[in-house]
């Protein structure tokens, strides 16, 4: 079977200067914060220039420490965001093929590799869903790396955390994708996403008794859209940087690769 060839979009728009990991810093924004010399963003560039693309779009402010990043990263497009990520995807949606597939990471996650993107494409397009999220395994990540926080939502057989990886495929995945506005601001907050799917299932879930598979099979009954979850089995997928927590325990990842690589 060949490989499927998304449109890959990167959001890296934030709080810019006022984001307190920027300002710590002394950059325009959280995604120019550097880890192992050289800004995240240009982590996550360099990760999606190795995969087969049909297209790459960045979304960003417009100020040239981003775009000459976007420029040595070769980005085909560079967007202004919106008023949130769920905007901001919808945004790039509009600029690309309806019917076409489309990978969706984020500025803030420099530990990607090629490997793991391309087995989450594989995987989410056997799905045939219109809309497919990358999740981890929380046990994994709890013993791979003690004492991080993760927001994580306890199914039956799994709890999961985010890995800030996004497939919506053609026009059903862009009826996902708007949405998800609809979520945006309980994203942390995993009982009230789960509450959307109803009081039995709501009962179901913090009764330990709901699968991952009954909460998309249930949340794709509510949207009318067929939506689907992949598990990424590498613990480091779930670690993007959002507090200088993270920003410490990613730069002590890059410093064990870098033992590791010597």
């Amino acid at each position: 079977m060949s490989r499927v060839a998304p449109a890959l979009v990167v959001l890296a728009g934030d709080r810019g200067p006022d984001d307190p990991l920027a300002r710590s810093a002394g950059v325009a924004g959280k995604v120019l914060v550097e880890v192992a010399g050289r800004p995240m963003l240009a982590h996550v560039l360099e990760t999606i220039s190795q995969l087969d693309a049909a297209r790459r779009m960045l979304v960003c402010p417009r100020r040239a420490e981003y775009l000459e990043l976007a420029a040595a990263g070769g980005i085909d497009e560079v967007i202004e965001p919106a008023t949130g990520p769920a905007a901001s995807v919808m945004a790039a949606l509009a600029r690309l093929d309806a019917d076409a597939p489309v990978l969706v990471v984020t500025g803030d996650h420099p530990l990607l590799r090629p490997e793991w993107l391309t087995g989450f494409i594989d995987k989410a397009a056997a799905t045939g869903a219109d809309a497919v999220v990358g999740v981890a395994d929380y046990r994994a990540i709890a013993q791979a790396f003690p004492g991080s926080r993760r927001t994580r939502y306890r199914f039956a057989d799994v709890e999961a955390c985010g890995t800030n990886l996004f497939w919506f495929n053609g026009t059903g995945g862009r009826a996902v994708a708007g949405l998800w506005q609809s979520f945006e601001a309980d994203r942390k907050r995993p009982w009230r996403i789960v509450a959307r799917l109803g009081p039995v299932n709501l009962m179901r879930y913090l009764l330990g008794r709901l699968t991952l598979a009954d909460a998309m099979a249930a949340l794709s009954a509510r949207l009318g859209c067929r939506l689907g979850a992949v598990v990424i089995d590498t613990p480091e997928a779930a670690v993007d940087v959002d507090s200088p927590a993270d920003l410490a325990l990613v730069r002590e990842i890059f410093r064990g690769r870098e033992r590791q690589d010597r």
